[in-house]
């Protein structure tokens, strides 16, 4: 049965459709936990878990099957991407509005390729209840525990078109103090988001948000024990319960962008329910009635240990996903305006992925699933229409592990090197920093002959002691880009990243709600003895 789970932000995107997006404001995705559903738990054997007048102990087992699968595709496009279509392009290539900038992943700089996704989720579920009445020793005290195994499936079908073949070169000082040529270099955006390749002064590959496939996992959602009693009568029932949900699912742990998660990523579920009926018709010489049922339980998500991955607040949607390169202090050989600037490069470029997917605490408020359904039944036939509500509030973050301080920067498409005016041999790492660059290009009206006239802190002239200035480039490779040789620019000072431009509101879930109809059929062989089958 078609499962419809709708994020409230994935609705937003979607009036908002116009607006060039390339990431989705999330950073992560994730559903209603495949064993949390009450109708499961409501329809076939009502009759026994309501038993009248039983003066003995008696129990039901009962499997279903199930499978599920996603529709609309572009709805979950959207909320992790903004849509299904992105492009990339290199610094150097015909760039168009909204292309994401390849360079951060490595591509040549004439690089440009176009990606559609087109993400599904399939889940199959066996799933295994047993209920057990105490009426013999206390009546209306019942125990039931469920267990639904399940295995699922995330791919988002990452399909990559390239448009014009990386074939140009990075000079020397843009991403190491060498030249590096095309062909030690990614040659696809689907290479560079496997998280196997390196490039540069980058020597540790993409850990987390990487794209690979398809992600399967295979788990018990949660092991589900519920303790309740019911007030029993011929024609109604009123109950109470409470549960306590064991998390066997999996945790988050962020290292692909789609990741597959089984049960309500790893909470303890603890919580309550109440349910009821009523036989609104009865004629007991034909064997018919009908009836309203209604089921519910609210229960609160404990917190939970996570991994999440977090965009910058002033760098925007998919920022998480941009260069760092770290700078320490003290400077050795550089001078801005003359005077040693407090920190420099220190030649190590990362993916920011890498230090902004920390452990995160995290607890849901509420969650509730609510069940409502009219039964018709005639001898051993069944009948049920119904409607289930579930819903579930804003994720909440308690704490997480800190981003380093003071330690890194946002390179955009700064370069890193400058080359002595007295000997291009020497190379001076610099201190350009670009704070207001996004997942799209570097800031402001971008480097375009590498000189850093759009670093932070109105770019200052850069020098080698005593007086030497640097350059931007060495002459093979301004010849073979056919650039003036021109005086690089430095910060002054660099702006360096704190744990505060974290944007935590990027790794936590909003509400989600559901919505479903559902129809059952049932039949059972009324055997006369302890044991009589049934199937739905």
């Amino acid at each position: 049965m078609k499962k419809n789970v709708i994020y409230i932000a994935a609705l937003t995107a979607l009036l908002h459709g116009t607006q060039v997006d390339c990431f989705g404001k999330k950073t992560i995705f994730a559903t209603r936990s495949q064993g949390v559903n009450d109708v499961r738990e409501l329809t076939g054997w009502q009759d026994i878990m309501y038993a009248y007048d039983n003066r003995y102990n008696y129990g039901t087992f009962a499997a279903t099957v199930e499978y599920n699968h996603s529709f609309r595709p572009e709805r979950i496009a959207n909320f992790l991407f903004g849509g299904q279509c992105m492009r990339f392009s290199g610094s150097m290539a015909n760039r168009q509005p909204g292309d994401i900038l390849s360079d951060y992943f490595g591509l040549a700089p004439n690089y440009s390729s176009s990606v559609h996704v087109s993400p599904v989720i399939s889940n199959t579920i066996i799933d295994f209840n047993w209920f057990h009445g105490f009426d013999k020793t206390v009546p209306g005290l019942f125990l039931m525990i469920h267990a639904p195994i399940t295995h699922t499936k995330w791919n988002l079908y990452f399909k990559e078109t390239v448009i014009t073949p990386g074939t140009s070169f990075y000079p020397a000082g843009y991403m190491s103090n060498q030249n590096i040529p095309a062909t030690q270099l990614p040659i696809t955006v689907t290479q560079a988001l496997q998280g196997q390749t390196t490039f540069g002064d980058m020597q540790q590959p993409l850990h987390y948000g990487r794209i690979w496939g398809r992600q399967t996992g295979n788990r018990i959602a949660e092991l589900q024990t519920t303790l309740g009693w019911n007030y029993k009568k011929a024609w109604y029932h009123v109950g109470i319960n409470a549960r306590v949900g064991a998390p066997t699912g999996n945790a988050t742990k962020a290292i692909y962008l789609f990741e597959e998660i089984v049960g309500n990523r790893h909470h303890w579920d603890v919580g309550g329910g109440l349910s009821a009926h009523v036989n609104v018709w009865e004629n007991q010489e034909r064997g018919e009635k009908i009836a309203l049922y209604f089921d519910s339980h609210i229960s609160h998500l404990c917190t939970s240990t996570q991994k999440r991955s977090f965009d910058f607040i002033n760098n925007g949607p998919g920022s998480r996903y941009m260069l760092l390169e770290q700078i320490e202090s003290p400077a050795s050989q550089l001078l801005i305006n003359g005077t040693p600037p407090a920190n420099q490069y220190v030649g190590a470029l990362a993916p920011a992925i890498n230090y902004t997917t920390v452990d995160t605490k995290i607890s849901i408020g509420v969650q509730a699933d609510i069940v409502v359904k009219l039964m018709y039944k005639k001898n051993n036939v069944e009948f049920d229409l119904g409607y289930n509500f579930w819903g579930q509030s804003k994720e909440k973050l308690h704490e997480r592990c800190a981003f380093p301080s003071n330690r890194f920067a946002l390179k955009g498409d700064a370069q890193l090197y400058g080359f002595s005016a007295s000997n291009f041999a020497i190379t001076i790492p610099l201190n350009a920093t670009q704070s207001n660059a996004t997942i799209l290009a570097g800031q402001g009206t971008g480097n375009s002959n590498f000189q850093n006239l759009n670093a932070d802190n109105q770019p200052a002239q850069t020098s080698t002691p005593p007086t030497t200035a640097l350059i931007q480039l060495n002459p093979a490779d301004a010849a073979a880009l056919g650039i003036p040789l021109l005086r690089v620019k430095g910060s002054n000072p660099a702006i360096l990243l704190s744990d505060t431009d974290i944007n935590e509101c990027s790794g936590i879930l909003p509400r989600a709600l559901s919505n479903k109809v559902f129809a059952y059929v049932n039949y059972i062989w009324n055997n006369g003895d302890d044991c009589d089958p049934y199937l739905g």
